[in-house]
């Protein structure tokens, strides 16, 4: 059985598109250090954050937003600076062990959030096991943020029960900065992330953070990403 409340665990105020016309332009790209923050992303602030990032993440997405009319673009960029949306991006996923897990939920008409889980079992006399837990916003299928959490544990063998938890990030939204505060916490076989969104342009509002979180034994695992605080 697999579940999942993307987006449903708060209820998610869907943007509104009013003045998506209004955009000032952008002398430079938002940078992601202590200068003073710009006070809102805009349509060629963003190529050129885009264009400046080395990640094979960022150059896709450069790609793909080069491809979309000037309303879409419009569109895009405000998703990207709006705080609701990224608070709504919230999941939970259960199942058994061996069997993947691949749930998309809709946000509004161009934003949906992507939830896939992946556990195996390795052949190994410890049996370990490993479990892979991604969720991902997307603005017209276009991949702006995805948090993954990886929980690794043994389940067989003599010795001691071992656990190794790991996090990784992957961000092109010049809105946010997104980094886990280390390390990630290890109870049992549960593993369990910290993400803080720090934001880079006034109009996103006050800083987010998010907790993610992995729980497994021989046969199951739960997994759960949710907001902490307003």
């Amino acid at each position: 059985m697999f579940t999942s409340t993307t987006g449903r665990l708060t209820s998610a105020a869907v943007a509104t598109v009013a003045g998506l016309a209004v955009l000032a332009p952008a002398a430079h790209a938002v940078e992601q250090g202590p200068a003073k923050p710009a006070a809102k992303l805009t349509v060629a602030g963003y190529t050129k954050y885009l264009q400046t990032q080395k990640s094979p993440e960022a150059k896709v997405a450069l790609k793909k937003f080069l491809k979309l009319n000037k309303g879409q673009k419009a569109v895009f960029v405000k998703d990207l600076q709006d705080r609701r949306i990224y608070r709504a991006l919230l999941s939970r996923a259960k199942g058994p062990i061996g069997t993947p897990v691949n749930i998309t939920d809709p946000y509004n008409k161009e934003v949906r959030f992507v939830t896939k889980v992946s556990s195996t079992v390795a052949k190994d006399k410890n049996r370990t096991t490993t479990v892979r837990f991604t969720v991902t916003e997307e603005i017209f299928k276009i991949p702006v943020t995805s948090e993954t959490l990886t929980l690794r544990y043994t389940t067989a063998g003599d010795g001691p029960r071992k656990t190794i938890g790991s996090s990784k990030v992957t961000n092109v939204n010049a809105a946010i900065a997104i980094k886990a505060t280390p390390p990630v916490k290890v109870t049992g076989n549960t593993v369990q992330a910290t993400w803080d969104a720090t934001p880079q342009v006034k109009s996103f509002g006050k800083a987010v953070q998010k907790k993610q979180h992995i729980t497994g034994n021989k046969t199951n695992f739960r997994a759960l990403l949710s907001n902490i605080g307003a």
